[in-house]
């Protein structure tokens, strides 16, 4: 139960925090729901005006069975919907049972009590008087059909539908006047105008909450703190967002096996408190909709118990940088009218990278306590935790650092910056860092990815990213990057040149951290001009191939989007280097012969890198048609983009 600790806690701190109330988490015995219709009353409980509304989310009193409501009848404390709040909703074609007389009966017990407020007074005197679709009507919120009943489908195509239409979701082109949801303001004489909104009312709040806890009598042993507190029969929900459904805990199915046959009641499989089941719960909903990172249902949530913003492991460590100043100094260099220009930012970069990390760092105390968890449903209505874990703070900056280390590489981003007459400019930048756990799932499964399929690698990859070193990376993800980068045919240009980046961290990453102590290797990635390895060197030679082929067919201005000789033959390359090397040669015959007549220099160099290339193979290496391993896409892209270093101008004056 440490994570439900661990939220708690955070729950009771981030309510100490410098932060407006509406930006902190739910309140205990609240929830939150979308509004769709605001009814603003005077402090005497008559209607002053109606609205409808759009997205609006609100907060509002609810009790433990309301929040857990499917279908079944448990009305919310104050705002809820017409099915509750309208007492003539069956007058006007309500086909649905009304709940008006269980709603009144608790609001009634509320303001009967000593904890009672004005407002909600206020409210509970208007809604007894029985008349709230016929103001709405009146007011020209709810509109009505020929019949004098809900009108549920708008057909007049040349007038603009009712607001309401527009705030309620539809089902086969009508909407459900019983579901929308409807809040209250009050406006009381003397009072400021802005705090008329009942949801905002955080005297409401404490109000609620106090006359809830004063009727709760029944207390039991809480796993959470270790204290006898009243416990909770039913867990929050929407976690994620206002429509999810799915639970954490959830010992209610006395009809099933959740816990017959272990207990004999359901208090003695999760006995948790009901308040600190609430503000956990508040505190997991508030973290996810401020700092979560969403992979389809998946969320990953980090974060620092004082409420200091650290960075997440699953997202682009790029979108850190977006802004910094060395990119815009780099990108300034550049011609302002070029489009898609390679640049590589290589190691100021990753310098960079490390600057940034360290400035979160030095934002978090030593004593600060920092937690990541990871959760995911299979079902609508059941959700686990599928990471969890608690980190000092140099622990978890560590993992982050050494994850970049050794899993950084040349990644092809696409970026836009401002150029002549404020003209937007694509850039594509090749910056030192580490892939993302998407973009590896990607990588390794391209078109197959599924959603299930992407969530489960993001899941095998996290703890690679947090639990540094020491953490092997999955030997079969490296194989299926490896064989799709080997393919160019296999998708877009664009695209191949990013699985090639993702590829060769990943094999990087794989080698650094090798189960096998004894077997790791570090590759820099800068070219290696002294690697005499079979596969590196292969690699080095194909990157030369389609270099000299590719300038070979840019001056003379044939289409150079198609592939060169070396791309097509990449995948073959990769099974039977020797003998598909041969073929290669072959043809770059003919482009040999077009750049010895119009760019000797140019040739003289490439066939020179090549010969070089040749020399440091050992005797059998070359004349070995053995598959190529990893190693060969480093080689190949070290050495493509050292080549790319090289400007169009510099090359054409050779």
């Amino acid at each position: 139960m440490s994570w439900l600790q661990r939220l708690y806690q955070t729950y009771k701190q981030a309510n100490t925090l410098d932060l407006p109330d509406s930006e902190k988490p739910v309140p205990a015995e609240h929830t939150i729901q979308n509004a769709h219709i605001n009814i603003v009353l005077d402090g005497s409980g008559n209607i002053l005006r109606a609205s409808v509304l759009e997205k609006a989310k609100i907060i509002l009193p609810a009790t433990e069975i309301s929040q857990n409501r499917v279908g079944n009848e448990a009305p919310h404390a104050l705002a809820d919907t017409l099915q509750y709040v309208a007492k003539d909703y069956p007058k006007y074609g309500g086909e649905k049972q009304s709940f008006f007389d269980s709603y009144v009966k608790q609001l009634e017990n509320w303001c009967s009590s000593s904890f009672a407020h004005q407002k909600v007074k206020s409210v509970l005197t208007y809604v007894k008087k029985g008349r709230v679709i016929e103001d709405l009507v009146s007011h020209g919120v709810i509109p009505l059909d020929s019949n004098q009943q809900f009108l549920r489908r708008w057909e007049n195509k040349d007038v603009e539908s009712p607001a309401l239409f527009s705030a309620l979701p539809k089902n086969k082109g009508e909407i459900d006047p019983r579901t929308a949801l409807v809040c209250w303001s009050v406006e009381i004489s003397g009072n400021p105008e802005n705090s008329a909104d009942t949801w905002k009312d955080t005297a409401i709040w404490d109000s609620w909450i106090k006359y809830l806890s004063s009727s709760q009598t029944e207390k039991g042993f809480c796993f959470g703190t270790g204290k006898d507190q009243v416990v909770a029969r039913l867990h929050p929900a929407k976690l994620r967002n206002s429509g999810d459904k799915a639970k954490l805990i959830s010992s209610n199915d006395d009809k099933g096996l959740t816990y017959l046959g272990r207990f004999f009641d359901a208090v003695q499989s999760a006995s948790i408190g009901s308040e600190v089941s609430q503000n956990a719960h508040s505190a997991l909903r508030w973290l996810i909709s401020r700092q979560g990172y969403r992979n389809d249902d998946q969320v990953t949530v980090a974060w620092a118990l004082s409420g200091k913003n650290i960075p997440n492991p699953l997202t682009d460590i790029f979108d850190y940088l977006q802004d910094a100043d060395l990119l815009s100094e780099s990108l300034a260099d550049q011609e302002s009218e070029t489009i898609d220009h390679g640049i590589d930012l290589g190691q100021g970069i990753a310098l960079k990278l490390k600057s940034a990390l360290m400035g979160y760092r030095q934002q978090i105390d030593n004593s600060d306590q920092l937690s990541l968890i990871s959760l995911d449903s299979a079902t609508p209505g059941r959700m686990a935790i599928t990471f969890y874990r608690e980190f000092s703070p140099d622990a978890y900056f560590a993992a982050l650092k050494e994850w970049q280390e050794d899993f950084s590489w040349y990644q092809r981003q696409k970026i836009e910056r401002p150029g002549a007459n404020n003209k937007q400019i694509r850039y594509t930048v090749w910056p030192q860092i580490a892939p993302t756990a998407r973009s590896i799932a990607e990588t390794a499964f391209g078109k197959t990815l599924t959603s299930e399929l992407r969530k489960q690698i993001v899941a095998r990859i996290l703890p690679c990213i947090v639990e540094g070193s020491g953490r092997a990376f999955p030997f079969d993800i490296v194989q299926k990057c490896f064989s799709r980068a080997c393919n160019p045919a296999g998708s877009e240009k664009w695209e191949w040149e990013k699985d090639v980046g993702v590829a060769c961290a990943v094999y990087r990453g794989y080698c650094t951290r090798h189960p096998q102590i004894e077997k790791r290797r570090f590759f820099s990635m800068a070219l290696d001009k002294g690697n005499r390895s079979r596969d590196y060197l292969y690699g080095r030679l194909l990157a030369v191939a389609e270099n000299l082929e590719g300038y070979a067919l840019s001056i003379t201005g044939e289409d150079r989007s198609r592939s060169t000789t070396a791309e097509r033959y990449m995948q073959r390359f990769a099974a039977r280097p020797f003998n598909t090397w041969r073929n290669i040669a072959l043809a770059l015959v003919p482009y040999k012969d077009r750049l010895r007549k119009n760019r000797p220099g140019f040739l003289i160099k490439r066939e020179k890198e090549e010969t070089e290339i040749m020399n440091l193979f050992n005797d059998t290496d070359f004349t070995s048609d053995n598959a190529l391993s990893g190693e060969f896409l480093l080689g190949y892209h070290c050495q493509k983009m050292e080549l790319l270093k090289k400007s169009d101008t510099e090359n054409k004056g050779e």
